[in-house]
C-alpha cells in the first residue's frame, strides 16, 4: 500500500495544482502553477517507468 500512495499523492497534488492553475491562468502564478503540476505528474510517471525498467 506504501508503493500506491507514494504515486498517488504527487499525482493528486498535480492535478490541484492544474486546477488551481487553470482558474488563475492570466496571472503569472497561475502559469507557473500549471507548469509545476505537469512537471509533478510527469515527473512521478516517469520516474515510476524508469523504476520499472531497471
Amino acid at each position: 500500500m506504501d508503493d500506491y500512495f507514494s504515486i498517488l499523492i504527487p499525482v493528486v497534488i498535480g492535478m490541484l495544482m492544474l486546477c488551481v492553475g487553470f482558474s488563475y491562468r492570466e496571472y503569472r502564478s497561475g502559469v507557473a502553477s500549471i507548469t509545476l503540476g505537469m512537471v509533478l505528474m510527469l515527473g512521478t510517471a516517469a520516474i515510476h517507468i524508469l523504476d520499472r525498467l531497471t
